[in-house]
């Protein structure tokens, strides 16, 4: 009796403690995207198209570049943690990190050599083209901190870090768009200093940490390697699919770097659903894979339209609060962004209800069938995009989102139903 109360309580506890850790990693999410906007209602009305389009491009090159200068090693280096011992752990992520330090090397090098070429491209100068793999390499370990927070369970500490970073980097950008009148330089200069300040700290809190060995491992390193390649193929797909666009539009679209910048603007209005999605699937991926173990089968779980239905009415709200959240935040010069506001909310809809559904191939470690499902996503993708942007412009690079992850959606209903919903 007295030990069936203990038990009581303490599973009592571990659920308050986990309902507080995803309060305040939705907090954290929130918070941030309030920040983001802040940032992009600021800079509507301070900076002109042009200048928008050049921060899109030049962001999105990072994301490009983020799987290839990490080695892909972030997944690898999270899972991990829940199987060794720290003795271990702190020999695997020491030598984790050889790999990303050769990669920035490596890719700074061909950042000199290819300097002129992805200037063209980026519409900015030398400078800026060489310092974008130890930018991205910071941003790696700003990431790093913040996913061994959520591994440790230190969800305030990653509250605190997460929106810190936004917050030093908005006070940057104030100072030296507004303040200095650096325009698109300012804004790429302060995405820069905030994650390298920041990133100093990390290194102290690896240290504090004990994850820092005093020695390295070749076959160890070699082994890492192995286990984190197909992890870069993930990242790039992430790239292909949600930033290639803009590239296309560069190139095809008659308004060229003008219309980057606005449909940029569009994407960033969108991702208030992407927020809300992230946020769902910090709570929704744990409850299914505990529903579909306790052995739920031939029908989805109720949840899963709750999910859906949560986002439909999330993007209903997003649909009626655009006009107001252009006419009262947005600078004049950026009204046309409208439409792509709407279209590109579409796709992240259709995006949330693919990740709705790729909840139950996860749980089924159906893991060919999720890269067989990226992998036409991203061919569609560019192939689509390259049909319609010279002829629909920048319109065509959204509707073009909608089709593609209303494919992804499609594909893995039509995966979920053959191994899960028909057995």
């Amino acid at each position: 009796m007295i030990d069936g109360v203990i038990e009581h309580k303490k599973q009592k506890g571990k659920s308050l403690r986990l309902f507080k850790e995803v309060y305040i990693y939705f907090l954290s999410y929130f918070i941030n995207a309030g920040l983001s906007f802040l940032t992009v209602s600021v800079l509507t009305h301070y900076l002109t198209t042009y200048d928008y389009g050049i921060i899109n491009l030049y962001s999105s090159f990072l994301i490009f570049l983020m799987p290839f200068v990490s080695g892909g090693i972030m997944f690898p280096i999270s899972v991990e943690y829940f199987k060794r011992t720290p003795e271990q752990y702190k020999i695997f992520f020491t030598n984790a990190q050889v790999i990303p330090i050769i990669s920035l090397f490596l890719f700074t090098l061909l950042c000199f050599i290819f300097q002129h070429p992805l200037g063209q491209l980026l519409k900015v100068s030398a400078v800026w083209i060489w310092i974008m793999p130890l930018s991205v390499w910071w941003i790696m370990i700003n990431e790093a901190v913040m996913m061994i927070c959520r591994s440790r369970s230190k969800a305030t500490l990653f509250l605190l870090f997460s929106v810190g970073k936004n917050v030093a980097e908005i006070l940057l950008t104030i100072g030296l768009v507004i303040g200095l009148h650096w325009a698109w330089q300012g804004r790429l200069l302060s995405a820069a200093v905030a994650p390298t300040l920041l990133g100093i700290f990390c290194i102290y809190l690896f240290y504090r940490w004990h994850l820092i060995a005093d020695s390295i491992n070749k076959s160890v390193i070699r082994k890492i390697v192995l286990s984190s390649l197909p992890f870069i193929f993930e990242r790039l797909a992430i790239f292909v699919l949600g930033y290639s666009d803009k590239y296309f539009i560069d190139r095809f679209d008659s308004k060229g770097t003008d219309e980057v910048g606005l449909y940029g603007l569009g994407s960033q209005i969108a991702s208030i659903i992407y927020m809300v999605i992230i946020s769902l699937n910090s709570a929704y991926y744990p409850h299914i894979f505990k529903t579909l173990a306790g052995g739920l089968k031939n029908k989805f779980d109720r949840t899963t339209g709750w999910y859906i239905g949560g986002l439909a009415i999330t993007i209903g709200a997003i649909f009626i609060a655009i006009p107001l959240l252009f006419r009262f935040f947005i600078g004049g010069k950026f009204q046309d962004a409208q439409p792509y506001a709407y279209l590109l909310s579409a796709g992240y809809f259709m995006w949330g209800v693919y990740n709705a559904l790729l909840g139950y191939l996860l749980y089924l470690s159906k893991n060919r069938q999720i890269f067989i499902i990226s992998l036409v996503g991203m061919v569609a993708s560019l192939s689509l995009n390259a049909l319609m942007v010279p002829v629909y412009g920048a319109t065509g690079a959204a509707i073009t989102s909608i089709v593609i992850y209303s494919l992804m959606a499609g594909m893995c209903f039509m995966y979920v139903r053959k191994y899960f919903l028909l057995q």
